[in-house]
């Protein structure tokens, strides 16, 4: 072998072991992030959501991150084999699936021997559900293939709409097809903004707040009206005056708090994401350290 054969190679090696050991300390540096909640602070929804936006990860590696960090809270010893560079994170999350306290040697020790491929056989023999990863990939022009899981449920669910669906149209339906008329119907019945505009069309009046302070279910008819004029997103807003565009676990919060008499009234109402909520009723000196 020459010398630049042996340089390149021993080049290579060392900066393959650098980046092993890189994906250690961002892995580390995003679930010390996420204990101090800096992503509320920052206008991010978590680690999958600051890796995609901030860092411009790619999708998959957004969800290696995400999940390896997930599991490593209760299996901390995933995060060190990651950190010292035994194991990359693609690794680390083929075992999150499966890996716990009481199996975590085992499980390290086979990521750490067993090739990629010998390693997802092995974890979807103890977990069938452990290998796929869910996506949307783009096929066409406004054309996507979608891949999941379902189960017998599932299935048997799909097959009766795929029935219903081609004697409402008269003609045989595609699953594809049933998916789209379901995801529809779905959304027609469960979109808080379109609820608040049918509840609007019927007329229901004015939303009616309860008038006695003290901590009362909020009525559908207020939900509504804050949903309509604010839309059904976290209104937190960051110092750069970027709205947070989270739109799932919302929670309605009491500007006015109802331990100081704030009423179930539209203008006392916004939503916002568990983490901006969270952050919202932290102490002062945790909001002023993250």
């Amino acid at each position: 072998m020459n010398t630049k054969a042996q340089f390149l190679d021993a080049k290579a090696r060392q900066l393959a072991k650098t980046l092993l050991l890189t994906e250690g300390e961002v892995l580390a540096t995003l679930m010390e992030m996420s204990r101090e909640r800096v992503f509320a602070e920052l206008n991010y929804a978590g680690i999958f959501d600051y890796c995609q936006k901030a860092l411009g990860f790619s999708e998959a590696q957004c969800f290696h991150f995400q999940k390896v960090a997930q599991v490593s809270v209760a299996v901390p010893q995933l995060k060190e084999a990651v950190v010292r560079g035994e194991l990359s994170v693609s690794k680390a999350r083929r075992i999150a699936p499966v890996i716990t306290k009481n199996n975590q040697a085992e499980w390290i020790s086979k990521a750490k021997c067993m090739k990629q491929k010998e390693l997802e056989k092995a974890v979807t023999e103890v977990n069938p559900q452990a290998r796929p990863i869910e996506r949307i990939k783009p096929v066409a022009k406004n054309l996507s293939k979608l891949e999941v899981l379902i189960d017998d449920q599932g299935e048997e669910d799909l097959t009766v709409l795929l029935e219903l669906l081609s004697q409402k149209l008269k003609r045989a339906a595609t699953k594809g097809g049933v998916i789209a008329w379901a995801l529809k119907e779905a959304r027609e019945k469960h979109d808080p903004e379109r609820k608040a505009q049918r509840a609007r069309k019927l007329s229901l009046g004015k939303p009616t707040p309860v008038a006695n302070p003290g901590r009362h279910p909020i009525p559908a008819s207020v939900r509504h009206e804050v949903v309509r004029q604010q839309g059904a997103q976290c209104s937190f807003v960051s110092t750069d005056n970027r709205r947070c565009e989270q739109r799932r676990w919302l929670d309605l919060h009491h500007i006015n708090p109802v331990a100081k008499g704030g009423l179930n009234q539209v203008e006392n109402l916004s939503f916002y994401c568990s983490g901006h909520h969270r952050t919202l009723h932290a102490p002062l000196d945790l909001r002023r350290r993250s």
